[in-house]
């Protein structure tokens, strides 16, 4: 297995975010990895979302070893392009096309296309890819990547939208078929506190590891 996706299955969940600041940014980075997350999706909604990753992307290896820094809410060739540029560790996509698709296996980035029905499975599964993101999950409900999987049973469903930074509801999840949870405001608070994130962090991966 493609050790990017070892690593999101490992870990149960990705937390994704998205700040102006690069300051901040680096902080929350900072904050979840000491709690011992491995790999984070920065998320492209924002104006400064390209100089910030760039930057982040620039520390990680001397502050954050072994970080897999993603980003996430790319939506087209030239915004993957960027991300390319600056040198992501993967690329996570809200939606799916063949020509992205296309585009990050020639540019040899792994993509996790955002998926909605089977027959966007279908794109990604014949095109090589390994994971993909199941959104919004709170409109699917916690029964239906169970019901797809038989079809896909090679494919790693992440859940994303809709998911709490509960253990019990995480669990859920996963007894539901999915192999990861993307969490955004659920964990990453607009008011972050670089000390709880990293204590409720460290909790939370405690219990599912233990559970």
């Amino acid at each position: 297995m493609n050790p990017i996706l070892q690593t999101i299955k490992n870990q149960k969940i990705v937390p994704l975010f998205y700040n102006d600041s690069f300051e901040v940014s680096k902080t929350i980075v900072k904050a979840l990895y000491e709690a011992g997350i491995r790999a984070i999706e920065y998320t492209n909604r924002g104006a400064q979302a390209l100089e910030n990753f760039t930057k982040l992307k620039a520390i990680a290896s001397t502050e954050f070893p072994g970080l897999l820094l993603g980003i996430g809410t790319v939506k087209n060739i030239k915004e993957l392009d960027d991300f390319v540029v600056a040198k992501a560790d993967f690329i996570i996509t809200p939606i799916i096309s063949e020509e992205l698709v296309k585009y990050s296996v020639e540019k040899n980035v792994l993509l996790i296309p955002g998926c909605f029905t089977p027959s966007e499975v279908n794109i990604a599964f014949q095109n090589g890819l390994r994971m993909v993101k199941i959104f919004p999950g709170d409109v699917v409900g916690k029964k239906y990547v169970k019901s797809i999987q038989p079809l896909f049973p090679e494919m790693g469903f992440m859940i994303t939208g809709g998911v709490s930074a509960d253990v019990n509801d995480i669990n859920e999840w996963l007894s539901g078929g999915v192999c990861a949870v993307g969490l955004g405001s659920a964990l990453v608070k607009k008011d972050v506190v670089a000390e709880e994130l990293t204590s409720t962090v460290k909790q939370l991966l405690h219990q599912l590891n233990t559970n």
